[in-house]
């Protein structure tokens, strides 16, 4: 079995244990590369995932945080989809381990010991070690993937310019006000509200014309779709990157049909368990560390 209940949880008595928090885990390619990934680490953990729907309340989250806490057997615990709300519930009682936490006022990871439950944001440092090079940015989305991005952008990418557009005005809000405490970076930020994919379309035409265009929307894998639409202007010089490693990925083949190099979400998934785990283990995250995960993980990557 590949999940676990909260009773379950709160009772484990089994090998040490790392919890997978999201809304459908059991699909995740993580189950079958953990082993190997925990092995890399030296660790002797079992990982089980924990699926909350996403109006879980308030007081179910502070639970999960007393489970991770109060067992001995559970190391720690790794956040997709819950990111937010577990920090808008729970903020209180977790310990920042980084200074992304209060600055995207989210958690990824939940790493346990000495009575505390230490939690990072690690989104952006796993995003730093998978990013290609662009000047001008256009990322399609202002969500957890997108706040990621900006401040991977700002810590150390080569953009000059990068603009994020949303369907919703409140998600740039938000991704705004991520950037303001995060501190003035090198980039030049602008944040664009969109209807729908033909005003997408209209932001991959630029000025200035987006080097990288990248989908963190969701859509191909969370919901069916794409931001853009198939007449959407990309070109041999742009790169279309989808954050989705998985799904009908509809965006990465509008892009190759108008003649985009395309990159999918696989480095990125991969950077992402190695920076969660990492953080449960405490060890640094090097290149080195993240070449070894991508290598345990190769013969799951989805053909």
């Amino acid at each position: 079995m590949h999940t676990i209940t909260l009773d379950e949880l709160e009772g484990w008595a089994g090998d040490p244990l790392v919890v997978f928090v999201g809304v459908s885990t059991g699909g995740s390619v993580a189950h079958a590369a953990f082993d190997r990934w925990a092995a890399a680490l030296g660790r002797p953990w079992r990982l089980r995932g924990l699926d909350l729907p996403v109006d879980t309340p308030p007081a179910t989250y502070r639970r999960l945080l007393c489970a991770v806490r109060g067992n001995a057997a559970v190391e720690g615990a790794v956040v997709t989809a819950h990111k937010l709300r577990l920090y808008r519930a729970a903020a209180g009682d977790i310990v920042p381990g980084d200074e992304l936490v209060e600055v995207t006022r989210e958690v990824n990871t939940l790493a346990a010991g000495d009575g505390q439950v230490r939690g990072y944001a690690r989104d952006a440092l796993a995003l730093s070690h998978v990013l290609p090079p662009a000047a001008d940015v256009l990322c399609l989305g202002a969500g957890g993937a997108g706040t990621a991005l900006l401040l991977a952008l700002r810590e150390g990418g080569a953009a000059a310019s990068a603009t994020f557009a949303d369907v919703s005005p409140a998600a740039l809000d938000d991704l705004r006000g991520v950037a303001e405490r995060a501190g003035a970076g090198r980039v030049r930020l602008a944040y664009v509200p969109v209807k729908g994919p033909r005003e997408c379309d209209a932001l991959v035409a630029g000025p200035p014309a987006p080097a990288l265009v990248v989908n963190a929307t969701g859509l191909g894998k969370d919901a069916p779709g794409s931001p853009v639409t198939g007449a959407a202007p990309f070109g041999p010089a742009t790169l279309a990157w989808d954050f989705n490693y998985r799904g009908g990925l509809d965006f990465l083949r509008q892009a190759a049909a108008r003649g985009a190099r395309t990159m999918d979400g696989w480095d990125y998934f991969v950077a992402g368990w190695t920076g969660c785990l990492t953080a449960i283990a405490g060890v640094p995250f090097t290149a080195e560390v993240l070449a070894g995960f991508a290598e345990a993980a190769a013969p799951y990557r989805p053909r």
